[in-house]
């Protein structure tokens, strides 16, 4: 019954950012870099990764602690949203404060700064959308979060589209205009949010707002908030160290490579997000969560693996479709880059569970022990493989993360594995290394080769049982009916 949940809330979820959010990625995001130049972009990405790593200061840990605790005791969000909302705003000025701060440190231009400063209220805009949608999701409506998940990207399509694919408006496009489309859409959905909060759950109360309560929030929040920042410095200091060290071309080459990474990421990211109030909520009534746990990983990792057998052998050919002057070096880069996906959708299910579990000390010294590898792995790399340096860094630290959030869950949570089980992942990804060297050879190019992969990578999980067809009808039954 719990499989049959989770898939049945997720399928939408999945279906909707399947479509809307590769549109962005590759049709906005990827013509924005193509029409505004590499130096731009690069720029832009390096300054997006600094307001990002300090992303920390405007959450403090507060969306996770939040939807840990709600997805236990619903009852408790009209007296903690209000708390929670003037501690972000609090957290907001500082993080202000200390993102300029940063980029004069660094030496960025006014120019720059200036860019930096409407990334910073980007990312202000985004934390507070994501605390919004924390209090949808911890009250298990994952439809409607749904919805709101792809909300920004809808309306920032719009936007973009027009201005990009308009030939009066494409001529003299600017960077700056993306960045605007950005707040606006994160406006929209704010508001949105924000009514379909008070219409279903509970109002906003202000006269509920308690110093000692905000106290509490914040001391509560601060292990979330260390977390979070060591994850951020380890995920994404590698596009500003490439910058500040090897220029806004490298890490603009890198961004392309990691661009679809970053896509079929998603796929983790929402996984974890219905992961953590249902682990938390299983938890706090001593369910067992090994079946649930076993069916995200059975999901997950054939996908990814899947994607990166794949991408290893069309590397090249993806690469050429995309920027049209994809080089060798970037068919290496983006290979290192895609190997890393099974091991994100690894941390995904494994780390989410240890954070449900409330085991955050435990996740604070791994996120540190990947933060201290990356940055000392790039320092090293960088100066001499440049964005390859960065893309071996980032495969080397993923799976090394992984391996050890995966071994902890075993140890905490008395997981059985059997020998079979890793065995099955193991053969289906080296069938279908097999068959995309077989179409390679054959000289089957990369469109028909899709098609052949989707087919093969279907027929091969069911005979493999790693996916149940009977789960699968069950789950569609449950979606459709009325309940």
């Amino acid at each position: 019954m719990i499989k049959k949940y989770f898939l049945s809330n997720l399928l939408l979820m999945l279906l909707l950012n399947i479509l809307i959010k590769p549109i962005w990625i590759f049709f906005i995001d990827r013509n924005v870099q193509l029409t505004v130049g590499h130096e731009a972009y690069g720029l832009y990405s390096a300054l997006a990764s600094l307001s990002i790593i300090f992303n920390i200061l405007l959450d403090f840990g507060i969306t996770n602690y939040n939807n840990k605790n709600l997805a236990a005791d619903t009852s408790s969000l009209q007296t903690a949203m209000p708390n929670m909302i003037v501690t972000k705003l609090m957290l907001s000025l500082v993080y202000l404060f200390i993102v300029m701060l940063a980029g004069l440190f660094l030496g960025y231009t006014s120019h720059a700064l200036y860019l930096l400063l409407l990334l910073a209220f980007i990312q202000l805009l985004n934390s507070f959308l994501q605390y919004l949608r924390s209090n949808v999701s911890a009250h298990h409506d994952f439809k409607i979060d749904s919805v709101l998940s792809v909300a920004d990207k809808i309306i920032m399509i719009g936007i973009c589209g027009f201005l990009l694919f308009h030939e009066d408006y494409k001529k003299i496009f600017i960077l700056e205009w993306f960045i605007y489309a950005q707040i606006i859409a994160y406006a929209c959905s704010i508001l949105l949010s924000v009514t379909i909060i008070i219409r279903r759950y509970s109002g906003i109360h202000f006269k509920h707002i308690s110093m000692a309560e905000m106290k509490g929030v914040f001391r509560s929040s601060i292990p979330y908030a260390v977390l979070i920042l060591l994850m951020g410095a380890y995920m994404r200091s590698d596009m500003l160290m490439l910058e500040r060290m090897e220029g806004s071309l490298q890490s603009s080459l890198y961004v392309q490579a990691f661009r679809i990474l970053d896509a079929v990421n998603m796929m983790g990211f929402l996984f974890a997000g219905i992961l953590l109030p249902m682990f938390a909520r299983m938890i706090s009534k001593a369910m067992p969560v090994s079946e649930l746990l076993r069916t995200s990983n059975n999901i997950m990792l054939s996908v990814s693996l899947g994607i990166m057998a794949h991408s290893l052998i069309y590397g090249q050919d993806i690469m050429n479709l995309l920027y049209h002057d994809g080089s060798s070096a970037m068919h290496w880069i983006y290979g290192l880059v895609i190997s890393a996906f099974p091991a994100y959708c690894l941390m995904y299910s494994y780390s989410t569970l240890l954070t449900a579990k409330g085991k955050i000390q435990l996740l604070i010294y791994i996120a540190l022990l990947g933060t201290v590898t990356s940055i000392l792995s790039n320092l090293i790399l960088i100066p001499y493989l440049q964005a390859r340096g960065a893309a071996w860094t980032a495969l080397f630290v993923q799976w090394l993360l992984a391996f050890i959030y995966m071994v902890a869950c075993i140890r905490i949570f008395n997981l059985k594995l059997s020998l079979i089980w890793p065995l099955k992942f193991i053969g289906l990804f080296g069938l279908l290394l097999m068959l995309n060297l077989l179409l390679k050879n054959l000289s089957i190019g990369l469109y028909v080769s899709l098609p052949v992969n989707l087919l093969s990578f279907i027929v091969l999980v069911y005979l493999i049982r790693l996916w149940d067809m009977n789960l699968l009808k069950g789950m569609l039954k449950q979606y459709k009916s009325p309940a």
